[in-house]
């Protein structure tokens, strides 16, 4: 079982030559059929119940100690660990009808395996709760060593690419993922019980849209056509609502070819909503209802640490226009700017980044100085509302200013955590918010909205008064988890490829992974090949 140091080429030899070993006494090293009763936590916290009776545990061998005629190992599921009682006049000998392995066999096993016993529950003489092992059977021959346990995996780059590696050696990792699990069952329970329906739309659109940002292009072979992945899914819940479904939402993946930073990734999830018969300022009820929703179901408190301050998201929730957020914690009133060129001033003034270019309105000055100087600084939960309608192209006008949306963004620790509006329903002003979105592309705009005249055809048959929600469900996830980076709660974050190492290319062949290269450059050629065709 001890595995001298050795190269990783050597032990995955070694390893192989041990499933020969197996196959051979006729084990199959991969069988299809497993049994497990219980799991470890149930076990080891209800042992008085289960103290004495025979069981079947399941599990990854994550240790595995020697002692003349007796071994001590421990097997780990998904609830913990625990231990393994071998003893060679307990444990029956091997077969290969019943696929077990006797005590002789056990050297076939190495620290990875995944494996099912059959045993006793008691306690060692040490007091520890153990599984007294009658039958062992291989589930899974694991050919890789996993990393020593007290180095672990210290490259961040790659515990993020080899992060089931990380949560193998360090369980406690997955709760984070667990939760994120239960976030999204509590929001679809608190949406099903007020009677939304969730229904799915589509991610391959032909038409990107529902909010400003650079979609991902791909190409569909079967129609010769350039499609987009979805930057929102609000264009077709709208046509749900047009069809008569009154509170309808999904959760789904939307993609954005943008910056990857501490709180973006190009590849993320979001809650959407559509609700008839409803303006923002119901959504602003229903988004404080639904956040305390899940601080209480899955946490059972209201209470979290964000960025070192404690917030308590059941007080009231503050609100606050973004014209007046940005006079008060930037210190410029916008009311009082009448020209493009005065505002171009106070955003160069304030050392406003225009790398993308100076914007090009007013509206579009202001929003660019609240998203530098003030959103950061905005802690407790807070409703900010009353976007300039010039980046709110599908959300109603304030009937009292009609520079501005009916539109909120909620903020909880300095961080986004959701966008949502009344939906701009009159199809002759919508149709006007698509034009001046085409100019604005040919002008250099990418992240304009291009124009949707299918979308425009529909709503000309009437939406009712409408509004959306929309948080992200990473965002959510990092407030109530209490963490600050994106990557700690996406299992696969978005990274470039990782190169084909040295070692790589002496374990599988260089000549089999060029042909992988080949093949994805071949998928590009041919891409390019079918679009000639269809010109």
């Amino acid at each position: 079982m001890n595995e001298q140091k050795s190269t990783l080429a050597q032990i995955r030899n070694d390893r192989l030559e041990k499933i020969d070993q197996l196959k051979s006494i006729g084990i199959n090293p991969y069988p299809s059929k497993a049994k497990k009763d219980y799991s470890n936590k149930e076990i080891v916290e209800q042992y008085e119940e289960f103290e004495n009776k025979s069981v079947t545990l399941a599990g990854r061998l994550m240790s595995f100690r020697e002692h003349g005629q007796l071994i001590f190992g421990h097997i780990q599921d998904q609830s913990g660990r625990i231990q393994l009682y071998i003893k060679a006049d307990e444990i029956a000998n091997t077969s290969k009808e019943k696929q077990i392995l006797g005590f002789n066999d056990l050297k076939l096993l190495d620290v990875g395996d995944i494996v099912q016993a059959t045993g006793i529950v008691t306690k060692t003489k040490r007091g520890e709760i153990s599984l007294l092992v009658k039958e062992l059977k291989l589930l899974t021959k694991s050919i890789r060593p996993l990393p020593d346990k007290w180095e672990g995996i210290k490259d961040k780059e790659l515990l993020i690419r080899q992060r089931y590696l990380d949560m193998i050696m360090s369980p406690e990792k997955r709760q984070r993922f667990e939760t994120a699990a239960k976030i999204l069952f509590s929001i679809r329970e608190f949406l099903n019980s007020k009677g939304f329906l969730e229904i799915k739309t589509p991610i391959i659109q032909p038409v990107y849209g529902g909010s400003t940002a650079r979609p991902f292009k791909t190409y569909i072979n079967a129609l010769g056509e350039d499609l987009y992945l979805a930057i929102s899914h609000e264009i077709y819940l709208k046509r749900l609502v047009i069809a008569g479904f009154e509170n309808v939402y999904n959760i789904v993946g939307y993609f954005r070819n943008e910056g990857i930073d501490r709180t973006h990734n190009p590849e993320f999830t979001m809650l959407e909503t559509m609700t008839a018969f409803a303006n923002y300022e119901d959504n602003m009820v229903l988004t404080e209802q639904l956040y305390n929703h899940i601080a209480k179901k899955v946490f059972n408190k209201s209470v979290f640490k964000i960025h070192g301050n404690d917030i308590d998201i059941a007080k009231p929730w503050l609100k606050i226009t973004m014209s007046d957020a940005v006079k008060k914690y930037a210190g410029v009133d916008f009311e009082k700017i009448k020209t493009l060129a005065e505002a171009h001033k106070v955003l160069d003034k304030a050392g406003v980044d225009d790398k993308e270019g100076k914007p090009k309105s007013i509206g579009e000055c202001l929003f660019k100085l609240f998203e530098a100087k003030v959103e950061n600084q905005l802690i407790e939960p807070t409703f900010v509302y009353g976007h300039p309608i010039e980046i709110s192209p599908l959300a109603k006008a304030m009937e009292q200013d009609k520079r501005f949306a009916e539109r909120f963004e909620v903020y909880i620790g300095g961080i986004e955590a959701g966008d949502n509006w009344t939906e701009l329903n009159d199809p002759v002003e919508l149709f006007n918010r698509f034009k001046q979105q085409v100019d604005r592309r040919k002008s250099g705009d990418e992240e304009a909205h291009p124009m949707d005249v299918e979308f425009v055809e529909a709503m000309e048959y009437g939406m009712p008064p409408t509004t959306g929600l929309g948080p992200g469900i990473e965002r959510l996830t990092m407030m109530f988890t209490e963490t600050e980076y994106i990557d700690d709660v996406l299992f696969f974050p978005m990274q470039r490829r990782a190169p084909v190492t040295e070692l790589q290319k002496e374990i599988y062949g260089k000549e089999n992974l060029e042909v992988s290269n080949n093949e994805k450059s071949s998928n590009k050629n041919s891409k390019k090949t079918a679009k000639k065709s269809t010109k």
